[in-house]
């Protein structure tokens, strides 16, 4: 939709916050108070071209309806001062929401183009180079042909003296009499060196007592493939277990390994070792260091092989429980249910339960899930509460309809903190379904209580209005997930109904407790689907640029029912003012003390200035650079919103004259995650230079929302 331009005003905010925290890898954004006055900033030149011509002024007008070039993405209006018409791209209209397939462009007189591709090729042949989308970023790894966790040691960070070898690195163990130098110290069977255990299925150490049994990977081959082989070369070891000769036993089986970083273990149980087709079970949770098996009636005095497999070289916790004999769990699926008491603790084992079951919770699900129902004698407000008795990962609960169970969740909530809430469920049987991040033992129980009817604010049907450019604090207690927009599963929330009446640039904030998950979305009235969606930790914040006139939701929720500050800002939609100076003090931008939307590509530009917050280790004006300057005679509330901008970014605010200005401390922001830099930084009087640099030396196009308010 096209945007005819106009005045923008702004009401005051109140600045009301938890301690704020950034998304991912960001850096957390602060507050910062008084600051001096300084002088009043010039006006940017117009852009043009290599011939002198401005390409976005057209033909002679008298108003901004005369000024429509039919293409979607550019903002046009009449130029009073030149009497022209005037058609500014808005690569921002163009963006498809995806990273690695390029930013999309405006062009003028043809509309949105697609812009080249992310190829991250960072001209380094010791490393992988290839493009996140989940980041946003590049990734960079180095090279490991063998895959056995250590680079090739021509490479900086490597110390793998052959590289086609997986069980040669410099984080082996020396091993002695093979007539190799394993750990790549330059020597061959040095003392102190290693001797393999249970290495193979004839070395195998037979156990035939329950217990806890220290073992070692540490010298060990990976000999034996299985079906769940760990993600990476690794190492393997074998032990023969032998069932009591007393009567049949269920054999259940846990390794543990050192949990440290880059840690992983598998367990695979089999009848006969290191035979593939006599496989039991194999488990493995990607980077956990916990993984449990167990064969169920297995004969008196017969022998179970457990082939452990871990990542790295490491110690090994084996568990082994000699159990009676039970055949699977029953509860497997919407057709068979295991009734469950109300108000009674319900015990879930998901050591080998099978995956049959969907749920917007699921995604990080790594097995199957156990089917239990309860019955309401009478319409009840529900509360199911689920925790963890044993294991490292954290339960998912699915409350489904018994009539469609396999497709229609009513709700779901992942982690122990909260229970997952529904109001006036019916009378009658319902389902519930229990998962996990990794294999569990949990404890269930159903509270129920007298039903309460829905706030408004948990319909996009009845949605409360909310004041554009106001903070608002929204209480999520006892809210249910009620709406369903694709943001947030599991997450309780609440909708606020906001009125545009013109095209206009939103940006939603929503700032959360620091060890809460939140999420933020703006959507159509019906809320079916989610216009803009993000989450994870405080603060949140979506923007769209040029929204059109009309009737929208903004949706707030989190993870612990807890508390939200909510703050929807809206302006009438602004032009992009491209940036083609800001290389160096002498050529600083200035942003108006009303604010604006600036882009610009550092890519050309010169590395001027350091930053307090950049990688650890980078030499003085590693990235390109660029500088803008906002002069405030008043106090004021500033709200830098760099979301749109290709590469990882750093926003750097500094004070005072002479240029660039001192640093203000915590006003310095990484952004490496989706969102980019951001600060929302209450401001006294004063000259302020806002350094816009790359992160670890990254150069590209940005993009810089700034919207100035009264504090």
């Amino acid at each position: 939709m096209k945007a005819l331009l106009g005045a923008s005003a702004l009401s005051s905010v109140l600045v009301l916050a938890f301690a704020p925290a950034g998304c991912g890898t960001e850096v957390r954004d602060r507050f910062v108070a008084s600051l001096d006055a300084g002088p009043e900033a010039e006006a940017e030149a117009p852009v043009v071209d290599a011939g002198g011509v401005d390409p976005t002024i057209g033909g002679p007008c008298n108003d901004d309806g005369q000024c429509d070039d039919q293409i979607p993405c550019t903002f046009d209006r009449c130029d009073q001062e030149l009497g022209r018409c005037r058609n500014t791209p808005d690569d921002a209209q163009c963006q498809d929401g995806a990273y690695c397939n390029g930013s999309e462009r405006c062009v003028l007189r043809q509309g949105c183009a697609p812009g080249p591709v992310v190829t991250c090729s960072d001209g380094d042949g010791c490393t992988i180079d290839r493009c996140v989308e989940g980041t946003q970023s590049c990734e960079h790894v180095l090279r490991d042909v063998d895959g056995d966790g250590d680079p090739d040691y021509h490479c900086n960070g490597g110390g793998d003296c052959d590289d086609t070898d997986p069980t040669v690195s410099s984080k082996k163990a020396e091993i002695c009499g093979n007539f190799k130098d394993d750990n790549c110290d330059g020597r061959i069977d040095e003392q102190p060196c290693s001797v393999p255990e249970n290495d193979t299925c004839a070395t195998a150490t037979t156990i035939a007592t329950a217990g806890t049994y220290l073992l070692s990977t540490v010298a060990t081959k990976p000999d034996y493939g299985t079906s769940c082989a760990t993600s990476t070369s690794g190492q393997d070891i074998v032990v023969a277990i032998r069932v009591p000769a007393d009567g049949a036993r269920d054999v259940l089986v846990r390794a543990r390994t050192n949990s440290s970083l880059n840690a992983e273990v598998g367990l695979t149980l089999q009848r006969a070792c290191g035979d593939a087709s006599q496989e039991i079970q194999c488990q493995r949770v990607p980077n956990v260091a916990d993984a449990r098996a167990i064969a169920r009636r297995q004969a008196a005095g017969s022998t179970v092989y457990a082939v452990v497999a871990t990542r790295n070289e490491s110690i090994v916790d084996l568990g082994v429980a000699f159990l009676p004999p039970t055949d699977p769990p029953a509860n497997e699926s919407c057709a068979s249910p295991a009734p469950i008491a109300l108000d009674q603790a319900a015990a879930v084992s998901l050591i080998d339960a099978k995956f049959d079951l969907s749920s917007d919770c699921h995604a990080n699900a790594t097995g199957g899930e156990l089917t239990y129902s309860f019955e309401l004698t009478e319409e009840r407000d529900v509360r199911i509460f689920a925790s963890r008795t044993l294991g490292t990962g954290a339960p998912i609960v699915s409350l489904r309809d018994p009539a469609s169970c396999t497709t229609d969740e009513l709700a779901c909530r992942a982690g122990e903190s909260s229970p997952l809430f529904k109001r006036r469920l019916a009378k009658g049987v319902h389902v519930v379904s229990v998962a996990a991040t990794t294999q569990i033992d949990a404890s269930i129980i159903v509270k129920t209580s007298p039903p309460t009817d829905p706030l408004p604010e948990e319909s996009c049907a009845t949605a409360p209005e909310i004041e554009p450019n106001k903070t608002k604090l929204v209480s999520l207690t006892d809210h249910e997930d009620a709406i369903d927009n694709g943001c947030g599963p599991g997450f309780a929330d609440a909708a606020f109904k906001l009125t545009l009446d013109a095209p206009s640039d939103v940006l939603v904030i929503g700032r959360f407790p620091f060890i809460d998950q939140g999420m933020v979305s703006l959507s159509p009235p019906a809320c079916d689907a989610a216009i803009a969606c993000t989450q994870g930790s405080t603060p949140q914040r979506v923007s769209r640029r040029n929204q059109p006139a009309g009737e929208y939701r903004v949706v707030v929720g989190d993870q612990l029912s807890e508390s939200a500050l909510l703050f929807p800002l809206v302006r009438p939609t602004v032009p992009p003012t491209v940036i083609t100076a800001g290389d160096g003090c002498t050529d600083a931008f200035p942003i108006p003390d009303t604010g604006g939307y600036f882009t610009g590509d550092t890519t050309d530009m010169t590395a001027d200035f350091s930053a307090g917050c950049d990688q650890t280790g980078q030499p003085a004006g590693t990235a390109k650079d660029q500088l803008g300057k906002l002069v405030l005679t008043q106090r004021r509330r500033v709200v830098f919103d760099m979301s749109g901008s290709d590469m990882q970014t750093i926003l750097d605010l500094r004070q005072g004259e002479p240029c660039p200005g001192i640093e203000l401390s915590s006003a310095c922001h990484v952004g490496t995650g989706p969102g980019r830099s951001f600060l929302d930084i209450t401001l006294d009087p004063g000259t302020y230079y806002v350094q816009i640099d790359g992160y670890n030396g990254a150069t590209g196009k940005w993009a810089l929302d700034v919207r100035v308010l009264e504090p």
